[in-house]
């Protein structure tokens, strides 16, 4: 990458942000209602009560607990389906219509029934499950459909090890993919995670606190765990990133 490439990938993210702001500041100042929209200080200032507060370090803890263990079973159930489909078109054809059903699924009521048929903890991990899964079927499906069959069928005829060849040949294909996925994906997880504790009133989540600061009209603090929440996801998705390019150049 050229240097000018890379300096452009630095610098035009932070102006994108420092926009953001300016144009937060600027609207906040045309309404001048802590009530409708903070300011950028106002903002900040709830973000440090935050973070001494333990009620906090317990509900970000919580949500993020429950976010991993959703995504971790989504993320196997859907490899070990796409895998199945890439493997045997019966087994494709059979589980296209529970995709399509389960994408079509609507997140709101499928919570409310998860709450009455189990509780405010388990129901957002369901239902974040349950979202997620389809697109990463989508997205295995089509990693295993991109690996190179010639140099597959290659590793058979002068008779590689099943465990070499999936270790030299098939991961390094596939590695890219997954490891992306797994970025998207558990950033995606997070933000359905908070909506879905939000509708079941989860104690100690980050959704009971964004549920408590709206019923105090607490706004500021509503958008510094909105913030909290969104840098929290774009550091998961950029670490993510730089591991895939890692395995990219492996």
């Amino acid at each position: 990458m050229k240097k000018s490439d890379r300096i452009l990938n630095f610098v035009l993210p932070i102006i994108t942000v420092a926009a953001v702001v300016v144009l937060w500041a600027a609207a906040a100042q045309a309404v001048d209602s802590e009530y409708i929209l903070p300011t950028v200080g106002e903002t900040f200032t709830a973000l440090l009560e935050l973070f001494k507060s333990e009620e906090f370090y317990r509900a970000f803890s919580g949500t993020l607990l429950r976010s991993f263990i959703a995504f971790f079973i989504s993320y196997v159930l859907a490899f070990f389906a796409a895998l199945c489909s890439y493997k045997s078109e019966k087994a494709k054809r059979l589980l296209s219509p529970l995709i399509v059903i389960i994408r079509a699924l609507p997140t709101i009521a499928i919570v409310l029934l998860l709450i009455v048929w189990t509780n405010s903890r388990v129901a957002p991990v369901i239902v974040t499950m349950l979202v997620i899964f389809p697109t990463l079927y989508n997205n295995f499906y089509a990693a295993l459909c991109g690996i190179d069959k010639e140099l597959n069928e290659m590793c058979k005829v002068f008779g590689v090890k099943n465990a070499e060849r999936l270790k030299k040949v098939v991961f390094p294909q596939i590695a890219p993919e997954l490891i992306s996925a797994a970025g998207a994906g558990l950033t995606l997880n997070l933000k359905l995670m908070v909506a879905a504790e939000v509708l079941a009133q989860t104690a100690r989540s980050m959704g009971y606190l964004l549920n408590t600061s709206k019923i105090y009209f607490e706004i500021p603090t509503m958008l510094a765990l909105v913030l909290i929440t969104v840098i929290t996801g774009l550091i998961i998705e950029f670490l993510f990133g730089l591991w895939a390019k890692k395995a990219v150049k492996k």
